[in-house]
């Protein structure tokens, strides 16, 4: 996306901006003596995001139609910015983390074992998501023309379908399973 941020958050307002809202950070002495780096940025943005996704979760009902509190949400987060650059890359950027947070997260399976089967229903939700991503980044190559990028991103997206409907097709297998046994 070719993105820049003029102002980057620095380590200092990260450790206020969580210490502000109950979250302090402290980091190991023995690997930090002088307290979080630079290097810790990503870390220290992970966890304000967690913070600000978490407090989300709590104010928005996905259960209500519309989901109560979605509209303020979005307009704050609207707010923020009205170049629709900056919009797409946040927003593929959260597609892709979620991608890979679903796995990550939400599998009872140890991510270092490479063997160990990935359930159906979330492998089909983490490929679902990179489709979504991949969706994104083809239509905004097709708008600047680049045409041989939208290819390549169409060519991921299907295949990010295509597990999806495997892993689709491999849940129903289980459910229909688990069903004779009951």
């Amino acid at each position: 996306m070719g993105l820049a941020n003029i102002s980057p958050l620095t380590v200092d307002q990260l450790l206020r901006a969580l210490a502000a809202l109950g979250q302090a950070h402290v980091a190991d002495p023995d690997q930090r003596p002088d307290g979080p780096t630079e290097d810790d940025r990503p870390e220290l943005l992970g966890a304000l995001l967690a913070l600000t996704e978490t407090e989300t979760a709590t104010l928005v009902d996905p259960k209500q139609d519309p989901p109560l509190h979605l509209h303020g949400l979005q307009q704050g987060w609207q707010h923020t910015s009205a170049d629709r650059n900056i919009h797409r890359a946040v927003l593929t950027n959260r597609i892709h983390r979620t991608a890979f947070d679903i796995p990550l997260l939400l599998a009872d399976v140890d991510p270092d074992d490479d063997e160990a089967p990935e359930p159906p229903g979330l492998a089909g939700a983490s490929a679902s998501a990179m489709a979504a991503a991949d969706f994104v980044n083809a239509q905004d190559h097709c708008d600047q023309g680049r045409l041989e990028h939208a290819r390549i991103a169409l060519d991921s997206a299907e295949g990010s379908l295509a597990q999806a409907l495997i892993t689709l097709h491999l849940l129903r297998l289980q459910v229909r399973a688990m069903g004779r046994k009951e």
